[in-house]
């Protein structure tokens, strides 16, 4: 326990020395998304490769590098909208190339099967990435969705861990998560929705350039609180059943007592699609 008290501590200051600063340079949150990315697909990349699905590794870094085109293309672009599209046409491209190319060359079987599992890593992760770093590249006062995106699903593990301890019983997907109740997940919910609700009122309502009326603002980002949790926690048990599937306790061994980037960030790269598409929205 000590050992995990101490990685946490450390692995938010680290959060935190890339995401404060990003404040004022959204270079900052590109260098961070840039090191989920590298980190996360080599632990993805390796947890395939324990059922035997071997030659992708390359081909997955491709892939999910196209994250980065709204990155390389801000020169040129000042609409989220626009860059999102040239995001999802270019993972969709390569992800029919990596598909179909393999079965055109070669009869193996195991060919098409890395080429699906080079495609699934790259939309995994790629997905989540784009949408960070066009929050902070292209909506109005982006970083605080990205912030929003980022904290949510830790905010929803406080609370459903608390709630689950106190009055949990009810196992909600045993086969998956032994620990995790019908109550921690209703308590985690109502929590992340209350703090979402406070972050909209006292920091987006009065910091940003939000045009909605101040109760509209309150109970929509309340109904996005729970949407947040509810998505933070589907991307929770995604990532156990696939650790399950491969036959692993953890993604990694980076942060001791947490696992890998991937056992921090599985639910983070739901939330921030959510958090991205409300601030565009928003503004």
């Amino acid at each position: 326990m000590k050992q995990r008290i101490i990685t946490g501590i450390i692995f938010t200051m680290v959060i935190l020395a890339f995401s404060i600063p990003g404040f004022f340079y959204a270079g900052f949150i590109i260098a961070l998304t840039a090191l989920v990315t590298i980190l996360s697909t080599q632990e993805l990349v390796s947890a395939l490769q324990q059922k035997g699905i071997k030659n992708f590794r390359y081909l997955a870094y491709v892939g999910v590098s196209i994250a980065f085109i709204p990155v390389v293309m801000k020169f040129m672009l000042s609409s989220p909208y626009v860059a999102f599209s040239i995001y999802a046409m270019s993972i969709l491209m390569f992800s029919l190339i990596a598909v179909i190319l393999p079965s055109i060359f070669s009869v193996s079987e195991n060919k098409i099967v890395d080429g699906i599992a080079a495609a699934g890593v790259s939309i995994y992760i790629s997905f989540p990435i784009a949408c960070a770093n066009i929050a902070v590249l292209y909506v109005n006062d982006g970083w605080y969705y990205f912030a929003l995106g980022l904290l949510s699903p830790w905010i929803s593990d406080v609370f459903a861990y608390f709630t689950g301890v106190m009055i949990g019983k009810h196992k909600i997907v045993p086969h998956i998560s032994p620990k995790k109740t019908w109550e921690g997940c209703i308590g985690g919910a109502i929590g992340c929705s209350v703090i979402v609700s406070l972050y909209f009122s006292f920091v987006i309502y009065r910091f940003t350039e939000v045009k909605l009326p101040f109760l509209t603002v309150v109970v929509a980002s309340a109904a996005v609180g729970l949407l947040l949790s509810v998505v933070s926690q589907l991307g929770d048990w995604m990532a156990s059943a696939l650790k399950r599937w491969a036959g692993i306790k953890d993604f990694g061994s980076i942060l001791p007592g947490h696992g890998g980037i991937m056992d921090r960030f599985d639910s983070v790269f739901f939330t921030l699609p959510i958090a991205l598409a409300f601030g565009i929205l928003l503004t």
